[in-house]
């Protein structure tokens, strides 16, 4: 059961979230350093770069969607 337990764990992997007990990142950043404090654009952009975003590139992909 362990070899399935795995497989299905290295399925789920990705390098966009890092997570084990009591630890979420978020591409580096503690999920709970995220959580009301960064826009639904700042997320997407985050997502997508890698980085968060200045304001205006954070104010400008806000106008966009």
């Amino acid at each position: 059961m362990s070899g399935e337990r795995r497989a299905s764990e290295d399925w789920w992997a990705t390098s966009i979230i890092e997570m084990s007990p009591g630890v979420i990142r978020y591409r580096g950043y503690p999920i709970e350093e995220l959580i009301g404090r960064v826009s639904f654009p700042a997320m997407i952009w985050l997502m997508l770069r890698g980085e968060l975003p200045s304001r205006a590139q954070a104010d400008l992909l806000g106008t966009a969607l």
